[in-house]
C-alpha cells in the first residue's frame, strides 16, 4: 500500500453552473442541428423522388400526346386523301362532256341474268383492243334492265351487269381500274327500245360500254 508523501495536497474541484449550462446548451444545439439536417435531407430526398415521379408522368403524357398527334396526322392525311379521291372521281364524271367517244359496245344479258356469254366477251375483247396505245382514255360502263321485274330487282340486275363487265375488263383484258369511270346501274331507266314486246325488252337488258378520250387529245387521234 502506497503511503502519501509529505507534499500531497488535496485537489479542489470547483463546479461552475454557468459553464455546465453552456455545455448542455451546446450539446442540445448540436443534436438539434443533426436532427434538422437529417429531416432536411429526408425532405430533399422525398422532393427529388417526387420530382422524378412527376417527370416520368410528364414523359408518359408527352409520349401519349405524340402518339395521339401522329394518329391524328395519319387520320387527317387519310381523310384528305379520301376527299381528294372523291373529288377526282366527281370531276372525272362531271367532265365527261369534254370527252369524245372513240369506241363503244352494247353487251346484252338474258332475263334475270348478269352472266357474260361468249358473244359478250368477244365484244368486250374487241373494245379493249381499241385502247391499246391510246392515251388519256376512260371507259364508261352503264348497266340497265327491262321493266319485267320490280324496281328493286331491276336496280340490282343493272348494277350486277355493270359489275360483270368491269370484272371481265379488269381480269381478262388487263384494263386498269383507274381507266374505268365509276360503273353505275340505272335500273329500267333510259330504255333503248320499247318494253311492250320481248324483242324490245331484250335490247333493254344491256350494259352500254364506251371508250372516251378528252376532246383535246382525240383531235390528234
Amino acid at each position: 500500500m502506497a503511503i502519501p508523501t509529505a507534499n500531497w495536497r488535496p485537489v479542489k474541484i470547483t463546479f461552475n453552473p454557468n459553464e455546465f449550462a453552456i455545455e448542455i446548451a451546446e450539446e442540445q444545439q448540436i443534436t438539434a442541428n443533426k436532427i434538422a439536417a437529417s429531416q432536411a435531407q429526408s425532405t430533399a430526398t422525398q422532393g427529388v423522388a417526387d420530382a422524378n415521379a412527376a417527370q416520368a408522368s410528364a414523359n408518359r403524357a408527352q409520349a401519349s400526346a405524340n402518339t395521339a398527334g401522329s394518329e391524328a396526322q395519319v387520320a387527317g392525311a387519310a381523310a384528305v386523301m379520301d376527299a381528294a379521291a372523291v373529288q377526282m372521281v366527281n370531276k372525272r364524271v362531271s367532265d365527261l362532256g369534254d370527252y369524245k367517244t372513240v369506241a363503244e359496245a352494247g353487251i346484252y344479258f338474258p332475263s334475270d341474268g348478269s352472266t357474260l356469254d361468249d358473244a359478250a366477251k368477244a365484244d368486250l375483247a374487241t373494245l379493249a383492243a381499241h385502247t391499246r396505245g391510246l392515251e388519256g382514255y376512260l371507259i364508261e360502263v352503264a348497266g340497265y334492265a327491262s321493266t319485267t321485274g320490280t324496281k328493286q330487282l331491276n336496280q340490282k340486275l343493272s348494277e350486277a351487269r355493270a359489275a360483270a363487265v368491269v370484272q371481265y375488263l379488269r381480269e381478262k383484258q388487263n384494263v386498269q381500274m383507274r381507266r374505268i369511270v365509276v360503273p353505275a346501274g340505272y335500273g329500267a331507266t333510259h330504255p333503248a327500245a320499247t318494253n311492250s314486246d320481248a324483242q324490245g325488252r331484250a335490247l333493254n337488258r344491256r350494259v352500254d360500254v364506251k371508250v372516251i378520250v378528252n376532246k383535246g387529245l382525240s383531235e390528234a387521234i
